[in-house]
């Protein structure tokens, strides 16, 4: 087999271990968080982590650029290993809880922000750049399946056995994972490294130039508030479904399944298309229309029509994400690909900090005003980045033609 297609395999195995992980330590730490203490709990895990994940991407970005990407890797997964064996060792002694969830918060997500740049430019080293955006999403859906297996296997595992067990056994992806990096890292080159070793000037270096492509800006923006949409999800819809529908957790858990079935069904359709689309504004159209049924779902009480509903934004959320995904990964170089991945994760963070912090600043009256009015400014960013791409598209056609 040649090395670059093992790679890739490789590659994407560990891409499925790796969501799996994500989506089985998340169903996990909460219920023990909330078995422990309370729901509470599990806000405040949440708020660390993304105000980890804000400080620790500014470290993993310049790591990955100015130092060696296969140790910022090999470091993300052991720290990840880390957490676990702690987390393990407190529920093993009976130590009170909180303080360990906290610790398991700050390394985990530790972990995951300083290796996600590297992790990025081994998909730029493995795939070439014509072939990133189509290879983006069929990448998405190994994401999904591991995402969707580890948070229904993690809550079966956990009804069926115990936390010990299912932290022992993320323990065993954990040190799978890492083994199977191995065979990827062992081939990937030293990428050119930056002049200067000043971390602020390094900083500055990956900021102006991510401001100065159109292409990188406007993509991190779009992955930015495509994840709110998530974020915004993952706080309201609870409350949705018990104080304006009336329903129970059975409606919960029927629209979380619709959701994750509509990301899948969406990237299976577009990872065989033979053609990719020519229009360079498909994205801000997404960006739109996920607005819109954010709006549409606002407005809509028949339990049917919202679940089918939300299974379309779930695929919406899916292509988009995996879209601008890939368009960060085309039109970045490996050089500043930490730096890039960084700021993506900065100001998805950010912007999930205010949004987690929404129910505790603000009394929310309605879930569904908030939810409409979230949908609006989605849909009103789309259109001006579909404006202005458009704008832009056609001067450059009047240049060309004069």
């Amino acid at each position: 087999m040649p090395s670059r297609k093992l790679d890739l395999y490789c590659y994407v195995a560990f891409l499925f271990l790796t969501f799996l992980f994500i989506g089985s330590s998340l169903v996990t730490v909460a219920w023990i968080a909330v078995e422990d203490s309370s729901i509470a709990l599990v806000g405040r895990i949440f708020l660390l982590s993304s105000l980890t994940g804000i400080a620790i991407s500014m470290l993993g970005g310049v790591l990955t650029d100015s130092w060696n990407r296969k140790m910022v890797i090999r470091l993300g997964i052991i720290a990840q290993m880390i957490a676990l064996v702690i987390l393990l060792y407190a529920i093993l002694v009976g130590h009170g809880l909180p303080p360990f969830l906290y610790l398991f918060s700050v390394l985990n997500t530790a972990g995951m922000a300083v290796k996600a740049g590297a992790i990025d430019s081994v998909f730029q080293a493995i795939v070439s750049k014509e072939r990133r955006i189509a290879m983006s999403v069929r990448v998405s859906i190994v994401r999904q399946l591991g995402l969707a297996i580890g948070m229904g296997g993690g809550g079966i595992l956990l009804d069926q056995t115990s936390a010990i067990f299912c932290i022992s056994l993320l323990l065993v992806v954990s040190i799978s994972r890492f083994v199977i990096s191995e065979v990827f890292l062992s081939s990937l080159k030293k990428i050119k490294q930056s002049a200067s070793s000043n971390p602020m000037q390094l900083w500055k270096e990956g900021f102006t130039y991510a401001a100065s492509d159109k292409n990188i800006y406007l993509a991190i923006c779009g992955v930015a508030l495509t994840f709110s949409v998530a974020q915004m999800t993952n706080v309201l819809i609870p409350g949705f479904v018990q104080n304006e529908l009336a329903a129970g957790s059975d409606v919960y858990g029927l629209l979380e399944m619709a959701w994750a079935i509509g990301g899948g069904t969406i990237l299976l359709i577009a990872a065989f298309k033979r053609h990719t689309s020519p229009c360079n504004q498909v994205e801000a159209l997404l960006l739109c229309l996920l607005g819109i049924s954010m709006i549409l779902f606002s407005f809509l009480r028949f339990i049917p029509a919202l679940i089918l509903l939300y299974a379309v934004m779930g695929g919406l959320f899916s292509i988009t994400r995996a879209r601008l995904d890939g368009k960060i990964l085309t039109f970045c170089p490996e050089g500043m690909m930490g730096r890039v991945r960084a700021t993506t994760s900065m100001l998805t963070n950010s912007i999930g900090m205010v949004i987690y912090l929404i129910p505790s600043i603000f009394s929310i009256t309605s879930v569904s005003g908030l939810y409409m009015a979230w949908g609006a400014f989605i849909l009103c960013v789309g259109l001006l980045i579909w404006l202005f791409q458009a704008s832009t598209t056609s001067s450059k056609r009047r240049s060309t033609e004069s």
